[in-house]
């Protein structure tokens, strides 16, 4: 449902506090900021011990923005 009140952007235009999807929207994350490489950063939590993390965009597939914020 998130997603649905999203529109897409772009890794280029990615920005914190967008959100990052997984296929299917079957997870959500949100962007928290890039590495050194500008590559985007994603704050999720993540299943088993590690409750809440910083993650590069690994098996996220989409990026999008809250129409809210647009």
């Amino acid at each position: 449902m998130q997603h649905t009140c999203c529109a897409p952007v772009t890794r280029a235009e990615a920005i914190s506090c967008d959100l990052v999807f997984y296929p299917e929207d079957t997870h959500v994350g949100i962007v928290c900021g890039f590495d050194s490489g500008g590559n985007v950063q994603a704050i999720h939590c993540a299943s088993g011990a590690n409750n809440v993390v910083m993650a590069g965009k690994n098996g996220f597939t989409t990026i999008a923005r809250p129409k809210f914020y647009s």
